[in-house]
C-alpha cells in the first residue's frame, strides 16, 4: 500500500480529533448569553453583569473566529502535504490547490455540496488573518448572514469606530460546518476500505 493513499483517512481523524478534543472543549468552557440588555440600568448589579456578559460574547466570538483560522491553516497545510504525495505543483493559489486535490480523488465539490463551506472557511480565515480587504468584501457579499445579529447578543467592546470585518459573527454552528466539510472532503477522497464518508462529529 503507499503511504500517500493513508493520508486521507489519518488527515481526516487528526481533523476530527483536533475539532472534538480542542475546539468543542475549548467553547463548551466559554459562557455565551443571549440578547444584551441595552438602556440605562436601575442598579449598578445589572450594570456590571450585562458588561460582563458583553465581554463573554466578545470572547466567545473571537475565540471561534480564532479557531477557524486555525482549522482553515490545518486544511492546508493536509491539502499541500497530499498534493505534494502526487507529484502535483499548484503554488500558492488556494482555489487551485482545493480542485488540483479533489481532482485527484476523482470528487466534485459540488455535487457533494461541500465547496460553498470550505470556500467560506478560507474567506473566513483571510478576514480574521486580515480584517477590511478584498476577502472581508467577497465574505459579505457571499454570506451576508455572518453580519447579521437579530438576537442583539454582540457589542464591539473596543472603542472607536468599529471595521467591518470586526463586526463579523462567526458561530458554533458555522464553524461546525466548516469541520464538517473537512471530515466529508477526507472521507471521499480515502480509496482505503470502509472510508467513513459523513461521519460523526
Amino acid at each position: 500500500m503507499n503511504s500517500t493513499d493513508q493520508l486521507p483517512r489519518v488527515f481526516q481523524a487528526n481533523a476530527h480529533r483536533f475539532y472534538q478534543r480542542v475546539i468543542v472543549a475549548t467553547l463548551d468552557q466559554l459562557p455565551m448569553h443571549g440578547a444584551l440588555i441595552t438602556g440605562e440600568m436601575k442598579t449598578f448589579e445589572k450594570f456590571a453583569g450585562n458588561c460582563a456578559a458583553q465581554v463573554d460574547n466578545y470572547i466567545a466570538n473571537e475565540a471561534i473566529k480564532a479557531f477557524s483560522l486555525t482549522f482553515d491553516g490545518m486544511f492546508e497545510r493536509q491539502l499541500r502535504r497530499w498534493v505534494a504525495g502526487h507529484d502535483v505543483k499548484v503554488g500558492n493559489n488556494w482555489g487551485k490547490l482545493l480542485k488540483e486535490c479533489a481532482k485527484i480523488g476523482s470528487l466534485d465539490l459540488t455535487v457533494n455540496e461541500m465547496a460553498d463551506d470550505l470556500e467560506e472557511m478560507h474567506l473566513v480565515a483571510n478576514v480574521v488573518r486580515h480584517g477590511d480587504g478584498r476577502s472581508c468584501q467577497e465574505l459579505k457579499a457571499q454570506a451576508p448572514s455572518l453580519w447579521d445579529s437579530p438576537s442583539l447578543d454582540y457589542s464591539d467592546v473596543v472603542p472607536g469606530p468599529t471595521p467591518v470585518s470586526d463586526n463579523l459573527r462567526v458561530r458554533p454552528n458555522d464553524l461546525l460546518r466548516y469541520a464538517r466539510a473537512v471530515f466529508r472532503f477526507w472521507g471521499n477522497v480515502d480509496r482505503l476500505p470502509h472510508a467513513a464518508l459523513n461521519p460523526p462529529y
